[in-house]
């Protein structure tokens, strides 16, 4: 239910940048423009992975917190 309501405002937030990059900085760097919106782009479904994440109330009997034991500490779950 939450990602239905929070799918238009994610397209909308990740779709603003594309739109601002290719208006600005497109016209005369075109490669530097495609890269900055991929990086925004990875950025941005970093953050959203990160921050969403796992519900707290989702049951955990096999996993403590919700985070598999094999998992990396350096990568937020």
């Amino acid at each position: 239910m939450t990602l239905l309501f929070l799918a238009p405002l994610i397209w909308i937030a990740a779709a603003v940048p594309w739109v601002v990059l290719h208006s600005t900085l497109a016209r005369r760097h075109r490669r530097t423009s495609l890269m900055a919106g991929l990086v925004f782009t990875l950025w941005f479904t970093w953050f959203l992975v990160t921050w969403l994440g796992m519900p707290d109330s989702y049951p955990a009997p096999f996993c403590p917190g919700n985070v598999p034991p094999w998992w990396p500490g350096f990568i937020p779950a």
